[in-house]
């Protein structure tokens, strides 16, 4: 009987020795409308009364909420901890962390875990001021709320159905965000008109606080997007052989499609403009047709826009390209006809050594030319500007050909001239003329 009593007075020990080291009573006290609290935490022992700040983690379930906080002690046994979310909307489920604390008794720690919600008064925060044809209109309150209660007090001009909202977080995950409810028209909407929404009824946040929300709002739906400019303009003459076309829209965009004909490029969106960037230079005096489709960011889509351009006539004249892109190349023109296409190498792309891109003309030229900075020579120089000149493959000292640097031809490469091979470095600077128009682009 004795050992049994030992025993039962031994676990009634361990037990109240893991009540007072393990776990504290903790209170979560409202204190106003706008969702403050204050938390306070009573210890059954003694615990180190230290810097406690990074000691409490406040953590909302909704991603992107932010908690402001701020604690004290009130003795070694009690901690006093207010919080409130910054902004709209509140009420989510949020969970306090708050240790490890040290004891009073060695090697023993405390630690407290709690979550709570605060009681919002719900009532609606915010609504798309322009929606899509096809929605959601999204309704932002400011707590989450019961979407059943909602169904049976929201009245429109439209036929229409409700879902539960989501956002994203920063790691891209969902998250069902209860105080974002989106209304879905069941037919599509008339692209510019304007649409009412009305609530007059009781609403219940999920502290089961039933409330009237009333609420009158007017959205717009989103118009169809239009071309207001376009750069070159529509049946513009004379244009330059190379250049951006470029599309502004009157709303932003979210795709845009610009196709161009016979002409492969890239197509750049920012905002209510798109810029069509050409791999390689119009033919001239022709007329070149372009296609523009595309959907504004609310997915409204516009009607295929199409305009025409002429490009400026060469005539007889000789002019030449050097094209950027891989594979590097030199081609030279005659007028609108092909003379010869070589491969070559530019500039490295670092702003030391890239080559400069635009319109030139070629100046005077020479057979040999030493660098001593970076100890290598050319044959056959002609320039284009400054000290970018279009050469052989570069020289050593003994005006040997630099195996390792013919063999880069094609990709950037040089300091920022134009390298040829040999004997196409001989032919251009034997036959195009002092004066040529050079157009250089990537």
């Amino acid at each position: 009987m004795r050992k049994h009593i030992v025993l039962f007075i031994l676990i009634l020990i361990s037990v109240v020795w893991v009540l007072f080291t393990r776990f504290s009573s903790v209170t979560v006290k409202q204190l106003d409308e706008s969702g403050a609290v204050k938390i306070t935490i009573k210890f059954y022992i003694s615990v180190e009364q230290g810097d406690i700040d990074d000691k409490v983690q406040l953590i909302s379930e909704r991603p992107g909420t932010h908690i402001m906080k701020s604690s004290r002690w009130v003795d070694s046994k009690t901690l006093e901890i207010f919080a409130v979310e910054k902004d709209l909307p509140k009420g989510f489920n949020t969970k306090l962390y708050v240790g490890p604390l040290k004891t009073t008794i060695p090697g023993f720690y405390k630690t407290v875990k709690v979550n709570y919600r605060v009681n919002i008064f719900p009532f609606l925060a915010g609504i798309s001021a322009i929606v899509p044809g096809t929605g959601p209109i999204i309704l932002d309150f400011s707590t989450p709320i019961n979407i059943e209660n909602l169904k049976r007090n929201l009245t429109t001009d439209f036929e229409y159905t409700l879902r539960q909202g989501y956002i994203v977080s920063e790691d891209g995950k969902l998250f069902k965000d209860y105080s974002r409810v989106e209304v879905l028209p069941k037919q599509r909407l008339v692209p510019g008109k304007k649409y009412e929404i009305k609530c007059d009824g009781l609403v219940s946040n999920f502290k089961n606080d039933f409330e009237k929300i009333g609420f009158h709002r007017i959205f717009k739906v989103a118009d169809i997007p239009k071309v207001v400019k376009t750069v070159p303009g529509d049946g513009d003459k004379d244009v330059k052989l190379y250049n951006l076309i470029v599309i502004n829209f009157d709303v932003d965009m979210k795709e845009v499609d610009i196709k161009v004909q016979n002409m492969s490029g890239d197509v750049n969106i920012a905002g209510r403009t798109a810029t069509f960037k050409p791999h390689t230079v119009f033919i001239p005096g022709k007329t070149y047709s372009v296609k523009v489709i595309g959907k504004s960011i609310f997915n409204e889509e516009m009607k295929t826009y199409v305009f025409k351009f002429t490009t400026v006539d060469m005539k007889n004249k000789w002019w030449v390209e050097i094209n950027l892109r891989p594979i590097q190349k030199v081609t030279v023109y005659q007028g609108n006809k092909v003379i010869r296409s070589m491969v070559a190498s530019a500039g490295l792309p670092d702003s030391e050594n890239r080559t400069p891109q635009g319109f030139f003309y070629l100046k005077d030229r020479g057979e040999y030319f030493w660098t001593e900075r970076i100890q290598e020579g050319g044959l056959y120089w002609v320039r284009i500007t400054d000290n970018y000149l279009i050469h052989s493959i570069p020289r050593n000292k003994e005006n040997e050909i630099i195996e390792e640097e013919f063999k880069k031809l094609g990709i950037p490469a040089s300091h920022g001239c134009v390298r040829l091979k040999d004997e196409y470095a001989k032919w251009f600077y034997e036959t195009v003329p002092t004066g040529t128009l050079i157009i250089i682009h990537d």
